[in-house]
């Protein structure tokens, strides 16, 4: 967190917040959905658990661990419907173990806005050990020669003796909660994981709706929109006398442009469009280029690459790319000098990838607030005051929703959508249900 990652998102139920807050104030079910009992049930049953921390306590239950001698106690309680919970009878020391969250001032993230943050820790039953290394010494001590030398009883006989160590293998997710836009962020790519979350989050008492990125009548809108994107692009000639000179030259040799701002746009990009909302957006690699319809995507990293290719064919088409967000600033310099630089707000890759359909997410891909951290650091040096951990991951929230809406409204302009047509983040078709638009870019 807070670096360049790729967040799932999901539709949270604003109605739900009730009662989430409701269990976030019961003790035994907090208790039972904690981390804590979540890795005690893992040791104790070499099961694969899921449980979860506060945001502000990562590692909550190593700081403060239950007892070993408790943890059978527990892990039985937490494996018991919850029905039959009641009538069981947990030790003090369990009770009183500062290592779970509890209350919803562990979770809340601000004083007056519905924003909460969590751990989702996912616990792990496997061998930790190389278990090859251990069968090759035992080979070499019991029988003299290696493992692949060896007739094929003598290895049933060695794999049979050899045993690894097994430990409890810990994954931690940071989980943010906008009950005031209804959207879940989940910091993971992997939708095995995300799933497994999600339905820890529903056992909070959440609401977690299946969404995706959609723009009604657009089958391939991704592409559409970084195609017009580059045909609407500025400094056409200074990316293609770029892309000659990296043709000719070695980097070393090429000269750097007078103009810093421009040097700054042809050095990472191959494409910078002003947009009406008065910001920028360029395109850079990691990227793919279609030179003609009936050819295979090229993957491209250097932006002179991807000039060359697009200038190879009249057909040739952009498939993905990364987009940076950025915002002209005018400033003044010590000796009074006015200038204006280009300030990085936020980037996100855009592909036909941008939706996970088999679970209902849409995704962030490639997500960084670049100037986030610098920032907070101006901010701390003006202020002489650190920011709280809320106040960190509150304003990465904040941002990263603002973000959020920013791409929706100008991937909107770009394909010229009517205000009343609803695009962006929609809820997922659900067959049998009424059918919102079809949902693209999958």
């Amino acid at each position: 967190m807070f670096g360049r990652g790729t967040w799932a998102i999901f539709g949270l139920g604003k109605e739900s917040l009730e009662t989430f807050r409701t269990n976030l104030e019961d003790r035994s079910f907090m208790l039972a959905a904690s981390q804590m009992t979540a890795s005690a049930i893992t040791r104790c049953s070499t099961l694969d658990t899921m449980g979860i921390n506060p945001y502000s306590g990562p590692r909550l239950d190593d700081e403060h661990p239950v007892g070993l001698e408790y943890e059978p106690e527990l892990a039985q309680y937490a494996t018991t419907e919850p029905e039959e919970r009641a009538s069981l009878s947990l030790s003090q020391e369990i009770l009183d173990c500062a290592g779970y969250g509890v209350t919803e001032a562990q979770f809340s993230l601000h004083s007056s806005m519905p924003w909460y943050g969590l751990w989702a820790v996912a616990n792990e039953w496997k061998d930790v050990s190389d278990v090859a290394s251990i069968k090759e010494q035992r080979c070499y001590n019991t029988l003299d020669r290696p493992y692949k030398f060896l007739e094929s009883a003598d290895k049933k006989t060695v794999d049979q003796d050899t045993l690894g160590a097994t430990a409890a293998v810990r994954k931690q997710v940071p989980v943010l909660l906008d009950f005031n836009d209804g959207l879940v962020y989940i910091e993971n790519t992997n939708k095995d994981l995300i799933y497994q979350i999600t339905v820890r989050l529903r056992l909070l008492g959440l609401e977690i709706l299946p969404v995706a990125w959609t723009y009604p009548d657009r089958p391939n809108w991704p592409a559409e929109i970084l195609n017009r994107l580059y045909e609407k692009t500025e400094f056409q000639n200074e990316f293609q006398k770029r892309a000659d000179e990296a043709a000719r030259f070695a980097s070393s040799e090429i000269e750097k442009l007078e103009d810093r701002e421009l040097e700054s746009i042809v050095k990472k990009f191959f494409s910078m469009t002003e947009l009406p909302s008065g910001l920028w957006l360029g395109i850079s690699g990691p990227a793919q280029i279609r030179l003609h319809d009936a050819s295979g995507p090229i993957a491209v990293k250097s932006p002179t690459s991807a000039t060359t290719l697009l200038n190879v064919t009249n057909g040739a088409k952009v498939l993905s790319g990364a987009l940076t967000f950025q915002e002209v600033v005018s400033a003044t310099s010590k000796k009074g000098a006015e200038y204006t630089f280009r300030k990085d707000l936020f980037c996100v890759d855009l592909s036909d990838k941008i939706n996970m359909t088999e679970i209902g997410a849409a995704m962030l891909r490639g997500f960084n607030l670049s100037s986030f951290r610098k920032d907070v650091l101006r901010e701390i040096r003006h202020s002489k005051q650190v920011p709280s951990i809320d106040q960190f991951w509150a304003n990465w929230l904040h941002e990263m929703g603002n973000a959020v809406r920013a791409v929706e409204g100008t991937f909107r302009d770009v394909l010229e959508i009517d205000g009343d047509q609803p695009a962006g983040i929609l809820p997922m078709k659900i067959p049998g249900k009424e059918a919102l638009p079809e949902i693209t870019g999958a």
